[in-house]
């Protein structure tokens, strides 16, 4: 055995047993330092700016209407993560597995809403299904008078929805491509069906990528502006912006805005924790 062999042995045992390989050039080092600290200074502002609340500002963030905002804005980001899911794996699904005709143009199409603002779509939204809007008008001849409103939760977990898909879609893409279809084809020859292999072959081994494509949609939803301001849901985002425009002081703003940060930590560890146990044999 050859020492370059050796050393290569070295090198995939501590790889496997997550020890790492050599040590990063001090400069790569110094950099990822350097973004770290300023990716945290946001975090650190907020929270120097929230140990100067006093007992109002605290009442009025724990007031109803501010635990309401934030109980419909997760329910909003968990919907939108649901529904992106059940639209990106099948997609993901049809453009890897499946012969289907001009694939690679229909996978180009599939993932042109992350080019697209949130707002945009959801001025789209508006400008077709709003109260005068376009099919509504195509459809006054016909006796219709008003279709049923497109405002409020529906409309913005659709429009997140149809932005955020593509991040689960690219992830399970990605997963099933490294996938070896032999496992599925041995499932098949066992005399499973094409939905039981799917069900239980396919989708346990792309879990991990599906939860990381779900994670990064719910994250979207949560800190979405525009979309949501334009559809008239109260989200926190929103709540946290009229906040800090509406007073001198940003204290109120601050705690609020680490409110949101802790939503996003603990969406992030239940993403992590079913990473985990997905590779748990």
């Amino acid at each position: 055995m050859t020492a370059d062999t050796v050393q290569g042995e070295r090198l995939r045992h501590r790889l496997a047993m997550g020890l790492g390989s050599v040590k990063p050039p001090l400069g790569l080092a110094v950099s990822g330092l350097v973004v770290a600290s300023l990716a945290t200074l946001p975090i650190a502002y907020l929270a120097v700016r929230a140990l100067g609340a006093d007992a109002g500002a605290i009442d009025l963030v724990l007031r109803p209407r501010t635990l309401q905002v934030l109980a419909s804005t997760v329910a909003l980001a968990l919907a939108v993560g649901i529904a992106t899911a059940l639209i990106g794996v099948p997609l993901a699904w049809l453009t890897t597995r499946t012969d289907l005709p001009l694939r690679r143009m229909w996978l180009v199409a599939t993932v042109v809403p992350l080019a697209i603002p949130s707002y945009v779509i959801a001025f789209a939204l508006v400008a077709a299904f709003g109260p005068t809007g376009a099919l509504q008008g195509a459809l006054a001849p016909f006796g219709v008078g008003r279709l049923p409103s497109i405002y409020g939760l529906p409309g913005a977990a659709l429009v997140l929805t149809l932005a955020g898909y593509p991040y689960v879609l690219l992830s399970a893409r990605a997963a099933l491509l490294r996938t070896d279809p032999a496992v599925e084809e041995a499932a098949r020859a066992l005399g499973d069906s094409r939905s039981a292999v799917f069900r239980r072959v396919t989708l346990p081994l792309a879990a991990p990528a599906v939860a990381a494509g779900m994670l990064l949609a719910i994250l979207y939803a949560l800190s979405d502006f525009g979309a949501v301001a334009i559809l008239q849901f109260d989200s926190f985002a929103r709540e946290i912006y009229i906040q800090y425009r509406a007073s001198l002081d940003r204290t109120v703003a601050a705690v609020l805005a680490l409110m949101l940060v802790g939503v996003t930590f603990l969406v992030a560890s239940g993403e992590a924790h079913i990473r985990r146990r997905s590779r748990t044999p």
